[in-house]
């Protein structure tokens, strides 16, 4: 406990210092690295389960409160570009699981298989172990996959952008109010109930997003929110997930060889073009597109579009969609690995 609390106050340093000198998305980086580093280390802490969904419930309140009504009609504007780019997905998922089973020479068919499919990480390595795919080397590769897009796209979007550290549009720094303490401990403590009581994909965070714009809008009429409110929850979405990535999932993956790097490197390649054609496809920038389909899991993109100022409430309700669709098709998904 005494090194989970010293982890999470490092990381919350890091994360303030690289937001400081202006490094892009630099609450979200900062503390990532220094979960990689103790991850590697052998810190032997983990934040999976309720400190986890906390963060969530933090990131997702703190989304949800710059929602506005014109939100609902712009989503349904890009759907369409979703769709095209889900199924476009999940074929390059089957693509790469297929490549991953006859380039490795040591996974079975379905455990290559269960770590490319491009979504609901959690999801998916819950129920590997019981189609008989190795859960371990499953967890490992979804692992590496997330903690990689959460490590480059910040880098990649606040360079293409040249936005640095700068604050969320129309969230200037405010002093916190008892409205901003009474909203957010509501919204976290009914998502954590709600999520409790009906388990979604990314619950935390759906649950989280929706209260918080309704008490946002219709309860306490909050316009704005202390910035680092929001560093702190990209932070600890960071150091979270920084420290999954330990000597174990690297162990791991190095009995795969070169070739989890390189379908590793095909998955990130898949997302730009994957973005590209969603950018085609609307009118959408195109770092934005990236965010909004790239298969790295809703929390953090979400995370990382907030901290770059990018769109992050449509970005959590693409992604959410995306996910929720995902899980929705798994039990088609699980129908063929059982066949294939």
């Amino acid at each position: 406990m005494v090194r989970a609390v010293a982890i999470l106050i490092l990381s919350l340093f890091a994360g303030w210092l690289f937001n400081y000198i202006n490094v892009p998305a630099g609450w979200l980086l900062g503390a990532l690295l220094t979960g990689l580093l103790f991850g590697l280390a052998r810190s032997g802490v983990s934040y999976d389960g309720w400190p986890f969904k906390l963060a969530l419930s933090l990131v997702g309140a703190n989304i949800g409160l710059l929602m506005t009504t014109d939100l609902f009609a712009i989503i349904g504007i890009y759907l369409g570009p979703l769709i095209v780019t889900l199924i476009l997905t999940l074929l390059a998922g089957f693509v790469l699981g297929w490549l991953l089973y006859r380039w490795s020479g040591i996974l079975n068919k379905r455990t290559a298989f269960f770590c490319c499919i491009p979504g609901g990480a959690s999801e998916i390595i819950s129920v590997s172990s019981e189609y008989d795919a190795d859960e371990r080397i499953v967890a490992a590769f979804h692992t590496a996959r997330i903690t990689l897009f959460v490590l480059h796209i910040p880098f990649l979007a606040g360079v293409w952008n040249n936005r640095g550290g700068e604050a969320v549009a129309g969230v200037d720094p405010v002093a916190l109010t008892f409205d901003h303490v009474a909203t957010f401990t509501f919204v976290i403590t009914l998502a954590a109930l709600l999520n409790s009581l009906f388990k979604l994909p990314a619950g935390a965070l759906l649950y989280a997003i929706v209260l918080g714009f309704l008490f946002g809008e219709y309860v306490f009429q909050i316009e704005g929110v202390p910035s680092y409110i929001g560093g702190i929850g990209q932070a600890l979405i960071g150091v979270m997930v920084g420290v999954r990535f330990d000597r174990t999932t690297l162990i791991r993956l190095k009995k795969i060889g070169k070739v989890s790097a390189g379908i590793l490197g095909l998955f990130v390649a898949f997302s730009f073009l994957s973005a590209y054609v969603f950018w085609l496809l609307s009118d959408m920038s195109y770092i934005v597109s990236l965010l909004s389909v790239v298969p790295a899991g809703a929390a953090e993109m979400s995370a990382t579009a907030f901290a770059l100022n990018q769109e992050p409430t449509l970005v959590a309700s693409l992604q959410i969609i995306r996910v929720i669709s995902i899980f929705a098709t798994l039990p088609l998904l699980l129908w063929v690995i059982r066949r294939v």
